[in-house]
């Protein structure tokens, strides 16, 4: 049976069956949902998964589930259906210090519930409103900075920009490098990476090869100075060269170290770093003979409180959720 034979035959069965409409409307729910936000947690809720034969098959839920749907969504009584995901405890020590950093974007901190509680959001489940009546809600989360890092990660995980293969091969050398040293704080890069808000890219067309690409480090607010003369780049930084990067990026690293750098040579170091990472990924599109993809890879340096909107929506985040402070939204 061809794929259209089976479609039409699948909508005369389902015409023929009694369908009961989604209600528009549940009588029975009332105002109790009025106080109801994203990240409340039901403790007797279920969600379902289907399997092969379309048969719904129950996810377990033993710590209950939680609200991943908007709080207006949740909150409003004319909206009967609400999104919920299982909650899970994670057991092992790396997977939740990952999960905690927002390494692995398929779980949420729940942290009114333990620092080992997430929403599995490979799980969510659409359901009626009035099956949760009958179970105890609690908050799952609760001070302002709580909010907004459970809405982001949950908006992040479904808007994620999809860069094109080629592009992500050349920044492997950068996601590698900050994967392995942005959670060990205790080394010197790591150290560094305190200072990183996020990495992002532009690019002014992502339909146009090859791409002409620009790292935008996002820098915490007061990390470093942002003087507005620039002053000549100090005598002691010394100009990049593709051969050897790894060893330049290092001496950076330790030069960036150093508490007795002045704020001219603090903002020239860091624009070094940046720049030796841009010249890390384009050297892998030379070299993986990838240029006819990637044109150009340039670094810019910025503060979180001089980045403005609109250069915000015109580019993409690295998704290097292993910094510090990736998980939260420029705010």
């Amino acid at each position: 049976m061809s794929g259209f034979e089976w479609a039409r035959a699948r909508c005369q069965r389902a015409e023929s069956d009694t369908v009961q409409p989604a209600p528009q409307f549940e009588p029975e729910l009332g105002e109790a949902s009025r106080d109801w936000r994203q990240g409340d947690v039901f403790r007797d809720a279920k969600t379902f998964v289907f399997d092969t034969a379309w048969n719904p098959r129950p996810v377990d839920t033993t710590h209950g589930a939680v609200i991943v749907s908007q709080s207006c969504d949740a909150a409003l009584p004319n909206r009967p259906r609400i999104q919920i995901a299982p909650v899970v405890q994670l057991k092992d020590d790396n997977d939740i210090r990952e999960a905690a950093s927002g390494k692995r974007p398929q779980y949420v901190a729940i942290p009114r519930l333990g620092i080992d509680f997430f929403a599995d959001l490979d799980g969510i489940t659409t359901v009626l409103k009035t099956a949760l009546l009958g179970s105890e809600r609690v908050a799952g989360i609760e001070t302002d900075q709580e909010v907004r890092e459970f809405a982001f990660s949950v908006a992040r995980r479904f808007g994620r920009f999809a860069y094109p293969d080629e592009v992500v091969e050349c920044l492997q050398p950068l996601t590698r490098t900050l994967q392995s040293k942005a959670r060990k704080e205790q080394s010197p890069l790591g150290q560094l990476l305190t200072q990183v808000h996020s990495l992002r890219m532009e690019c002014e067309d992502w339909t146009m090869t090859p791409y002409e690409l620009t790292l935008i480090v996002v820098m915490e607010p007061d990390a470093i100075p942002f003087p507005e003369d620039v002053d000549e780049v100090p005598a002691s930084l010394n100009q990049l060269s593709s051969n050897g990067l790894t060893d330049q990026i290092n001496q950076l690293v330790q030069y960036l170290r150093d508490d007795g750098r002045n704020p001219t040579e603090r903002y020239f170091g860091w624009q070094y770093l940046a720049d030796a990472w841009a010249l890390q990924c384009e050297t892998i599109a030379d070299s993986n003979d990838l240029s006819s993809f990637v044109g150009s890879v340039t670094a810019e340096l910025v503060s979180v409180d001089g980045f403005p909107l609109s250069r915000y929506l015109a580019s993409d985040s690295l998704d290097l959720d292993y910094l510090s402070d990736s998980r939260k939204p420029i705010q």
